[in-house]
C-alpha cells in the first residue's frame, strides 16, 4: 500500500486518479473536506487528515515495510500566507512523515520540493541548473524557499541516519489544466499571471503581444511527466536524494504564445507579436534532469509545445480536474 499526503492538492488529484488506472494500490489523504466530491465521483476513497494536527501519522495509518509514502503536502510561495505556515506544513510536516516511515519500518519516501530553491541563480540562460547548483536565498519567496530546503535536509538526515530511501523531486513550474498560476489572496482576489493572460487573449482570437528579450527562455514540465517522475521514484529501490524533475527544455514566452494561439484559438487566427522594446522576463532557467533519466529511469513525455497543449485543452474542456480553491468571479481566469 502507498499512502498519498496532499492527495486533495493539485498534483495529488492528477497522482491518485493515475494510480488507480494503473492499478497502483495507494490511500489517499488530504485535508480539504471540500474536495470529497472529487474522489467519490471517481471512485476514490478520501482519509481527511492534517500533518500539522495533533494527531501523529502512525497513529492513524498502518503502513508496513514494503509500502511507500509521498508528501505532495504544502504551502505555496504562490498564496499570502503567514512565514510560520510554511514551516509548519512544509518542513514539520515533512519530518513527521519521515518519522512515519522510521517508526513502520518504511524505507522508500518521496517529497515534492521546488524549483524555487535556486531562485535568481546567476547563471547564463543557457547553462542548465544541477542539484548542485547551491540554493540562493533572495527575493520574496525566501520564507518558502528555506522551509522547503529544511524539508530536504530532513530527508538526507533521515537518509544517513536511518537507512532510508527518501527522495526529494524538486519540481520546475508545473503547467497543467487546474493550476493556480498567479497571486491568490485571502479574500478571493486574484491577480493574473502572464501565461493565463496570454491563454484568454488566444481563446478570444486576440492579437498577443509578448514582452522583452525573447532570448531568455524557461523550462518548464506538464503535470503528468510529474506523475510518471513519481512513480519513478517509488520504483526505483535503490535511489535516494535530490533530482531535479523539468523538461530539459526551454521556451521563450513567444513560443508559448504562438503555441497557445495555436492550439486555443483555431480559426481565429490569433496573431503574436514580440515587442523586445517593452519590460518583460528579467531571468530564464534550463534545468539538467540527467540524474533522474539515469537513476529514476525517467524521461519526460510532452516535450513540445504543441502536444503538450492539446492535451492541456482536452483536460481544460472536460473539467474533470478543476480547480477548488476560491477565486472571485471578476477575477477568476479562463485556464480553469
Amino acid at each position: 500500500m502507498n499512502y498519498i499526503f496532499g492527495a486533495t492538492g493539485y498534483i495529488g488529484r492528477y497522482l491518485c486518479v493515475h494510480l488507480k488506472e494503473l492499478g497502483v494500490p495507494f490511500t489517499a489523504i488530504g485535508r480539504s473536506e471540500k474536495v470529497r466530491p472529487f474522489f467519490e465521483q471517481n471512485g476514490i476513497p478520501l482519509e481527511i487528515f492534517d500533518l500539522s494536527g495533533p494527531v501523529k501519522p502512525e497513529e492513524r495509518f498502518p503502513a508496513v515495510p514494503g509500502d511507500a509514502i509521498v508528501n505532495l503536502a504544502a504551502c505555496l510561495a504562490e498564496h499570502e500566507t503567514p512565514v510560520e505556515r510554511f514551516f509548519e506544513v512544509n518542513t514539520l510536516g515533512t519530518q513527521r512523515l519521515l518519522e512515519f516511515a522510521r517508526v513502520r519500518g518504511v524505507k522508500k519516501v518521496v517529497v515534492t520540493s521546488s524549483h524555487k530553491v535556486y531562485n535568481d541563480v546567476d547563471v547564463p540562460p543557457v547553462t542548465p541548473i544541477s542539484e548542485e547548483t547551491p540554493p540562493r536565498y533572495r527575493g520574496d519567496h525566501t520564507p518558502y524557499i528555506i522551509s522547503k530546503i529544511a524539508a530536504e535536509h530532513f530527508v538526507e538526515y533521515y537518509n544517513k541516519d536511518f537507512g532510508l530511501k527518501g527522495i526529494c523531486l524538486r519540481l520546475t513550474g508545473v503547467h497543467g489544466y487546474g493550476e493556480i498560476l498567479g497571486h491568490l489572496n485571502p479574500d478571493g482576489s486574484y491577480r493574473k499571471s502572464t501565461f493565463e493572460i496570454f491563454f484568454e487573449k488566444a481563446l478570444r482570437g486576440d492579437s498577443i503581444e509578448v514582452w522583452g528579450d525573447q532570448s531568455i527562455r524557461r523550462d518548464h514540465i506538464y503535470v503528468k511527466d510529474v506523475l510518471g517522475a513519481i512513480l519513478a521514484a517509488i520504483l526505483a529501490p535503490d535511489a535516494s536524494g535530490i533530482f531535479n524533475i523539468a523538461m530539459g527544455r526551454a521556451y521563450s514566452q513567444y513560443e508559448e504564445a504562438c503555441a497557445l494561439a495555436d492550439v486555443f484559438a483555431g480559426s481565429r487566427h490569433s496573431t503574436v507579436t514580440a515587442r523586445p522594446d517593452l519590460p518583460g522576463l528579467v531571468r530564464g532557467y534550463l534545468y539538467d534532469i540527467s540524474k533522474a533519466r539515469a537513476q529514476l529511469r525517467w524521461e519526460p513525455a510532452f516535450t513540445d509545445l504543441h502536444a503538450l497543449y492539446a492535451d492541456y485543452k482536452a483536460e481544460w474542456q472536460s473539467k474533470r480536474f478543476r480547480n477548488y480553491h476560491f477565486i472571485r468571479p471578476e477575477d477568476r481566469p479562463a485556464t480553469l
